[in-house]
């Protein structure tokens, strides 16, 4: 395994939480996709796990080298497998990442009372 980058995201929970109070149809809906929007749905501290998934993207996105590579935050979805949080890619993420020989992602999420933290590790 070769390491090709390493991604670490940080999001504020009370400024996520604001953003979703203000507008969460139209924020929300270009940040996830509709499968995270359901997933979390099902969950008692939903907004919580979409901060935790929004710092996992941001840290795939600084991998690949941000927004102006033409990738749109929904081209990369957090899912969980198993309690295991995994990075599945499309669009142009996908082909970025192919272009850089990446093979597979590491993901882990942590929480706090105020934050919400990622870290990624890219390997080929």
């Amino acid at each position: 395994m070769v390491v090709i980058g390493v991604g670490l995201d940080l999001v504020e929970l009370p400024q996520f939480r604001a953003l979703y109070v203000l507008d969460d149809l139209v924020v929300l809906g270009r940040a996830f996709t509709s499968f995270e929007l359901s997933e979390a749905e099902h969950s008692a501290s939903q907004i919580d796990r979409l901060a935790g998934r929004f710092a996992a993207k941001e840290a795939v996105l600084k991998v690949l080298g941000g927004l102006q590579q033409g990738t749109a935050m929904t081209e990369i979805e957090v899912r969980a497998s198993a309690g295991q949080p995994t990075i599945h890619l499309s669009g142009q993420a996908a082909l970025r990442a192919e272009e850089m020989q990446i093979k597979s992602w590491l993901l882990s999420i942590t929480h706090t009372q105020n934050a919400a933290a990622a870290v990624v590790i890219a390997s080929g």
